[in-house]
């Protein structure tokens, strides 16, 4: 485990909680197809932007969740990727 992430544990952010491969595979999939979905030229860029957004989300959500972790906070699901990519 990395220790960014022991350290959140530590302080209260991240729930130790692992994963299973149905859950990881179904945020997998959903951040596929909203990205997917983004690309439509035909609909509004502010329904685009929702879906692209809620694609980093799932992917970002998968990530912590392969790590054997749970957030409830939806803004550092999204920090985490940008800290481990440092």
């Amino acid at each position: 485990m990395s220790k960014e992430l022991v350290n959140l544990e530590h302080l209260g952010k991240l729930a130790p909680e692992p994963g299973t491969r149905g859950e990881i595979a179904g945020l997998l999939t959903s951040g596929a197809e909203r990205l997917a979905d983004a690309r439509n030229a035909g609909l509004a860029l502010s329904s685009r932007f929702d879906l692209a957004y809620n694609a980093a989300h799932a992917f970002s959500l998968a990530a912590l969740r392969w790590h054997g972790y749970r957030s409830e906070n939806c803004y550092l699901v999204f920090q985490l990727p940008a800290v481990h990519s440092l």
